[in-house]
């Protein structure tokens, strides 16, 4: 064979080992069940070539996270560039394009504790709108996969402040993001916001947007991954031109002004980030994080259960975990769960240590091509 030396060819490559890994995992949905974990192996095994060969290409040639293109870049050039990418056109920095059923957030997030499976972070929601800063983490490591490091300080956030932030992030959907220090801002009202989260207004509602979008206004991080640093001061300003926190007197017409600085551009890099639909984004807890999380995937592969739990930020007990887990799966596999969240099937290993999960919409992109 020859040897691979373009990042073309490379590619390509990497494309065709995952395509078989996934053709293995869809085969073992229908071989003999004292098959099916020999069959998973083998997809695993591709899988993790394809991994390999990725990683080291990646060493080798490290692609800039922002695609830089000359101010008289044309239209196309600019569409084709966010396609992979978040890209920069003359002075404006753009976040990479995705469909209007989709929300895109950064892969390592949806990878990471950062949006725990924890509902704890919403029962604070009183004290957050109340200014109270007692709950406020510094310089804490989240949990994550061993190729990102991501250390935050800010308010602890859940899986209903993945959804508020994607849905912020989507205001930037067909506009460049704020320059560092601008005083740009997007208004909004909280019914429209609610609205664009596929939510109802109400009261409740109001003030779970509120308190989420504060905690998500004081949250800092800086992330190491692909060699790369990256700090990201903030991930949103927010401010409230109407209504006060204890007035009582919340209304849906309420504005609110939303900003996002180009700091957040670096997170989106080639193969950084992800679209995911936005009914999976509106699963709560358990059943939320995994379903962003292997969204954030594309094929299955054999993770150990105790690295699940660590990732998620489930807050009980690890011997609890297990049985949450199995529930929470097989909510995913429900006939009713989109096909774009639902997961066709999952096995442990022997000694019930490692876990596989195949999505359905692995197997319906393989069988679209």
């Amino acid at each position: 064979m020859n040897k691979l030396t373009s990042p073309k060819k490379i590619q390509d490559h990497v494309d065709e080992l995952r395509a078989l890994a996934r053709r293995a995992a869809d085969a073992a949905l229908t071989a003999a069940p004292d098959q099916q974990l020999t069959v998973l192996d083998a997809a695993e095994c591709l899988d993790r070539i394809a991994g390999n060969i990725e990683r080291k290409a990646k060493r080798e040639a490290v692609e800039p996270a922002i695609a830089m293109l000359p101010p008289n870049a044309t239209v196309q050039e600019v569409q084709t560039a966010r396609r992979r990418q978040a890209t920069c056109r003359g002075t404006d920095v753009y976040l990479p394009s995705w469909d209007a059923m989709y929300r895109a957030l950064p892969s390592a997030f949806l990878r990471s504790a950062l949006f725990s499976a924890s509902r704890s972070a919403q029962a604070q929601n009183a004290k957050v709108l109340a200014g109270d800063q007692s709950p406020l983490v510094a310089g804490k490591e989240i949990a994550t996969f061993q190729n990102v490091t991501l250390i935050f300080s800010g308010y602890e956030l859940c899986q209903f402040d993945r959804q508020v932030y994607a849905t912020c992030l989507d205001y930037y959907r067909e506009r460049p993001l704020a320059p560092e220090e601008s005083t740009h801002h997007i208004p909004t009202s909280f019914y429209e916001f609610a609205k664009r989260m596929d939510g109802s207004y109400s009261l409740d509602s109001h003030n779970a947007i509120r308190a989420s979008l504060l905690r998500l206004s004081f949250a800092q991080m800086q992330l190491r991954f692909n060699q790369r640093n990256i700090e990201v001061p903030k991930l949103l300003t927010v401010s409230f031109a109407h209504g006060k926190a204890g007035e009582g007197d919340f209304k849906g017409s309420d504005i609110l002004l939303l900003q996002i600085t180009e700091s957040v551009a670096e997170l989106f890099g080639p193969g950084a980030w992800t679209a995911v639909d936005k009914e999976t984004l509106g699963y709560g807890g358990l059943v939320g994080w995994l379903a962003s999380f292997y969204a954030s995937h594309l094929g299955p592969k054999w993770l150990p259960v105790e690295g699940l739990y660590k990732l998620s930020g489930y807050e009980s007990h690890m011997r609890n975990f297990k049985a949450s887990l199995v529930r929470a799966l097989n909510k995913l596999k429900h006939e009713k769960t989109p096909s774009c969240s639902q997961v066709s099937t999952y096995h442990f290993s022997k000694d019930g240590n490692t876990l596989m999960v195949i999505r359905k919409a692995w197997g319906d992109k393989l069988n679209a091509k």
